[in-house]
């Protein structure tokens, strides 16, 4: 951060004030400030206050592999208080005080890759162990999901894609999974990591897929499972659906397959969320 500098001051270049440049890039002021202070978004003062050049913005966005969503190692945020205390209030049926604590987690400076990753993922895992091992009802289960599904239906705005289209791709959970929550996860980070998404939701049919697929082409098709029970036939008739209409293996996940099933049914094994904001190659050959 730098005092103004009257000649570059004078440029014919839009001048920014920080919370404009935090709306564009959809974070906290104190988001902003946070890169600003680190040395990651230009800016100087003019006038006593900050200031960003839209250019310096424009090149701050087109730096990043992914976007303001990418999650990072976590540090600086007690996520382990964070989920006990959403786990509370979920269990609870909290729903204004759920959002007010992941409200602060981002004002505080969190990325929203990290509450996706480090906040939302764990909870529900423990919330789903409720369910398990019957300290909740189902009906309990579901308020819970319910609550964490309008969360992310607010955050998803942040995962924005940067600079051209990486291609076109599909998120959906197999036909016998009503489970949608992880699946919509998928669909922001690749949004985030700069794919066109088209998110079809949960329980669909292998045959439905194969008609969407072929008026929608598209080159990445991931599969969220979270039924560990779900008959393999199932995941075998949409890997071949998948092959068919794209010539690429699926991408599959979740907390219902393994690696070692994955790679018997013949597609790619997601083992995480990070993985989709990495930058790797998704889109694998059908073998």
């Amino acid at each position: 951060m730098a005092e103004g500098d009257p000649d570059d001051a004078g440029r014919d270049d839009t001048l920014l004030t920080l919370q404009e440049a935090a709306d564009r890039l959809k974070v906290h002021y104190m988001t902003a400030y946070r890169w600003v202070r680190r040395g990651d978004l230009p800016a100087f003062k003019t006038g006593g206050r900050l200031r960003v050049r839209a250019r310096d913005l424009e090149a701050f966005l087109q730096e990043r592999q992914v976007d303001v969503a990418a999650p990072t190692d976590g540090g600086g945020t007690d996520w382990d208080t964070h989920v006990d205390a959403l786990h509370r209030l979920l269990l609870a049926g909290e729903r204004s005080e759920a959002g007010a604590l992941v409200r602060k987690v981002i004002t505080d400076g969190a990325p929203v890759g990290d509450v996706y990753v480090r906040l939302l993922t764990p909870v529900m895992h423990r919330i789903g162990d409720d369910w398990v091992d019957g300290r909740i009802s189902v009906a309990e289960e579901h308020r819970a999901t319910e609550i964490v599904s309008s969360l992310v239906a607010r955050l998803g705005d942040h995962f924005r894609r940067r600079g051209p289209s990486r291609g076109t791709a599909v998120t959906l959970t197999p036909a016998g999974d009503h489970h949608v929550l992880a699946s919509t996860m998928v669909a922001d980070f690749l949004r985030a990591a700069g794919w066109d998404v088209h998110h079809l939701g949960a329980n669909v049919p292998a045959d439905d897929l194969h008609t969407f697929l072929q008026i929608v082409p598209a080159e990445l098709v991931c599969l969220s499972v979270t039924r560990p029970d779900l008959e393999r036939a199932v995941l075998e008739r949409l890997r071949e659906v998948v092959v068919e209409t794209t010539g690429h293996s699926p991408l599959l996940g979740g907390q219902g397959v393994s690696r070692e099933l994955a790679d018997e049914l013949g597609a790619r094994y997601l083992a995480s969320l990070e993985e989709l904001a990495s930058g790797s190659e998704l889109v694998s050959g059908a073998g």
